[in-house]
């Protein structure tokens, strides 16, 4: 959009709300029991926007509110002929609007029809209003007008031909919601002329007019019922609507961070030896993609999952160090712990010395030859039965052809230059 264009557009927007302004004015008028005072206002804006529907519905409008009022019945049919004039008049000057159409509707629907010719006319302009309106592209700027004639003619909301505009979610909406009304109002005006009628023969006593209004205006008042309890109904149910999806969310949410926790837990619990009751495959390679991506918690989850093994994934303590280097420098004091305690000899639990990695697993650190030939051995947990070699060739047992295999199964584990932990071969400085 071009700033020539945005200009225009902010000036109408605020020539709008100008006119907006005088219609309120006018219709606070009107209720303070000055209605002329209020049309010289209108007919002096129209004079300077002869197109602006705004003002043409507001000066049909109270018209045709004034002939609502009237229960003598000369004055009644002056007010809803002068009502009709403007309606057509609104038509003229705003043959882009839906609104003149709809008003001039209405007011057909509020005047009492004194024999069947009459309502037959009355018909005929309503199918005539229809009709001009039949295959024009939607009016995309009355629901903005609509909303702009609530703020100051609430009883726009009491009248059966109108759309609800509350109830419109957009243009296309009101506009669908404006033909069907269109659509529906012959049956309608039919059905109260003959209500009336039927009315009238009941109180011989009564005046037409009295009879006709009274309905009229019961129908109004149950259409403003009516209204009102599906603008509620609406509300209701999209607090209903929020609250649910609200707690949907809240599940939702409650269910992710429970994941979460039973799986931090499966870890602590994996950090204590019990790697038996969980699988933590998927989580390591989830965690995993966010640690190499520079996230410090998933930086230690995975280093634990690698450092210590189980709960499904394979030990693997080079790379459970690196992800415990990476927290570490992030500033985790458990990953620094944890990075102390995998620096000591498993089998005397001596820190910061010159250890030697065992050659087959490459997961367990050593003094020296002597603590990892009492390790291999260990009465209570003999490292021969948990070694698991790194690589599918040295796992070959004995009577392949592999003599380390062989020396190991035999119960060696190995010295320098064997199977084991020779400082020649495996040995690894603690840092």
């Amino acid at each position: 959009m071009n700033t020539s264009t945005s200009s225009d557009t902010a000036a109408q927007a605020a020539r709008d709300e100008e006119l907006r302004g005088a219609c309120a004015k006018a219709f606070t008028h009107y209720g303070n029991g000055h209605p002329r005072r209020g049309e010289k206002l209108l007919l002096k804006h129209l004079a300077r926007h002869p197109q602006h529907r705004l003002l043409h519905y507001a000066y049909a409008r109270l018209a045709h509110r004034r002939a609502l009022e009237q229960r003598q019945p000369d004055i009644h049919t002056k007010q809803f002929d002068e009502c009709r004039e403007r309606v057509k008049a609104a038509g003229i000057a705003c043959s882009f609007s839906l609104l003149p159409y709809l008003l001039g509707t209405q007011a057909f629907y509020d005047f009492p029809k004194h024999s069947d010719q009459a309502l037959d006319a009355d018909l005929d302009a309503v199918r005539k209003f229809a009709a001009a309106i039949a295959g024009k592209p939607l009016y995309a700027a009355d629901i903005q007008y609509a909303r702009a004639i609530a703020t100051f003619d609430e009883e726009m909301f009491t009248l059966a031909l109108f759309p609800d505009v509350r109830g419109c979610a957009d243009s296309a909406a009101y506009g669908f919601e404006a033909l069907a009304c269109l659509a529906k109002a012959p049956a309608m005006i039919t059905d109260l002329h003959r209500r009336a009628v039927r009315l009238d023969m009941l109180t011989p006593g009564q005046s037409p007019l009295a009879s006709f209004v009274n309905m009229r205006d019961a129908e109004h008042a149950a259409e403003a019922t009516r209204r009102l309890q599906r603008v509620e109904a609406r509300a209701r149910q999209e607090e209903g609507d929020r609250a649910r999806e609200e707690e949907g969310d809240r599940a939702r949410e409650a269910e992710g961070d429970l994941a979460l926790v039973q799986r931090v837990m499966a870890v602590r619990q994996v950090m204590a030896g019990d790697d038996t009751a969980h699988d933590l495959q998927e989580a390591a390679a989830g965690w995993r993609e966010s640690a190499d991506q520079g996230d410090a918690s998933p930086q230690f989850l995975v280093g634990v999952l690698y450092a210590r093994g189980g709960g499904g994934v394979k030990k693997n303590l080079r790379l459970g160090k690196r992800y415990l280097e990476l927290s570490a420098a992030a500033g985790s004091e458990d990953a620094v712990a944890l990075l102390k305690e995998l620096r000591k000899c498993v089998a005397c639990g001596e820190l910061d010395v010159h250890h030697m990695i065992c050659s087959l697993c490459r997961n367990v650190r050593y003094c020296d030859e002597g603590c990892q030939r009492r390790h291999w051995n260990d009465p209570t947990d003999p490292h021969r039965l948990s070694c698991i070699p790194r690589r599918e060739s040295t796992a070959v047992g004995a009577g392949s052809g592999n003599p380390r295999a062989a020396e190991r199964d035999a119960g060696g584990g190995g010295g320098s230059g064997d199977d084991g932990c020779g400082e020649d071969e495996c040995g690894e400085a603690s840092g």
